[in-house]
């Protein structure tokens, strides 16, 4: 079966250049087109100004800015901002009025689609089918490390979407779930932390065994070496299998290609996509991937220009 999958970006993947003023909004959307990409992720709380309520006449003029520019708008990301008040979280009809408001505001702007997590409850998914229906938008909640499909409130999520949500309802898969092994800016933080390079080589070739906590925090340890060899444990045990990646694309509108570090073989070492890409690829999958750099989390020195244009590379080497 020949490669379906359409290459997008989310504009959080310039995160480090954005908040740092080396290029403006419109500047990356243009940078965007450059490189090659044809649809965007917007993240709301970081892009848009007043959100989350911005003018009709700032949402118009993104509209006509994507068009003139030749970019297709994919996703609108929100979340569900249970802190917006310092007194209490915000209740049930909080949630869906803020959901509503977001679904509309990414329609004014010509998005097809909302992102939320996980934070909304699979009780306020159900409600929010007639909204989505009215207004002809669809409502995705990303799958996101250290989540999977079998923790219990996700069964009750997919159910949703496979059952009356069918068609409006659906996830966005964060390729994090599938990562099991440190990244390369993870692997350099550690270092620069002062982990010994043999102790780290050890408690990564007890981790890739399975080994427990116990056998991979053993020895004569110091403090900042136990600190990140449970953090290496808490944040790349049980990661999803790739076969559980079908079971999820019957109700993908959207992927997140997720990364950290491609290196300079154009591989991600965190993350197996010498698998994952053709699965997704051998299951028919014709949407978009929207390519996500996070690596900026770790290093504000790395392009996320030249991690971007790798990414694509790689994923064009593993799709032949």
């Amino acid at each position: 079966m020949g490669n379906q999958i359409k290459y997008g970006v989310t504009l959080y993947s310039y995160s480090n250049e954005f908040t740092n003023g080396d290029l403006t909004f419109e500047e990356i959307l243009r940078m965007v087109k450059a490189q090659g990409y044809t649809g965007i992720e917007i993240v709301a709380a970081q892009m848009v100004p007043g959100c989350p309520y911005p003018s009709d006449e700032w949402l118009e003029g993104l509209k006509s800015l994507l068009a003139e520019i030749g970019l297709e708008p994919v996703c609108w990301s929100a979340y569900v901002d249970m802190g917006i008040r310092a007194d209490r979280d915000l209740t049930e009809d909080e949630i869906i009025q803020f959901t509503v408001n977001d679904l509309i505001c990414a329609k004014k702007a010509g998005f097809p689609l909302v992102r939320t997590q996980h934070a909304i409850s699979p009780k306020i998914f159900r409600q929010m089918i007639p909204f989505c229906r009215d207004l002809d938008m669809k409502l995705t909640i990303e799958m996101h490390h250290p989540h999977h499909p079998n923790v219990p409130v996700w069964k009750e999520y997919l159910e949703l979407m496979r059952g009356e949500g069918k068609g409006v309802l659906g996830v966005v898969p964060d390729m994090s779930i599938f990562q099991n092994h440190p990244h390369a800016l993870w692997i350099k933080e550690v270092l620069g932390a002062g982990v010994r390079r043999d102790v780290l080589d050890r408690m990564l070739k007890l981790h890739a065994q399975g080994a427990s906590e116990e056998e991979i925090l053993a020895g004569e340890l110091t403090d900042i070496e136990k600190f990140y060899g449970k953090e290496l444990i808490e944040d790349y045990n049980g990661a999803t299998k790739v076969e559980q990646l079908p079971d999820l694309l019957d109700c993908a509108f959207y992927i997140h290609g997720k990364f950290y570090y491609i290196n300079e073989e154009l591989k991600e070492i965190a993350i197996p996509y010498e698998e994952i890409l053709p699965t997704i690829r051998d299951c028919g999958y014709s949407g978009y991937m929207a390519c996500e750099y996070e690596g900026h989390h770790h290093d504000t020195t790395v392009s996320a220009v030249e991690q971007l244009d790798r990414y694509v590379q790689m994923c064009d080497k593993l799709l032949g």
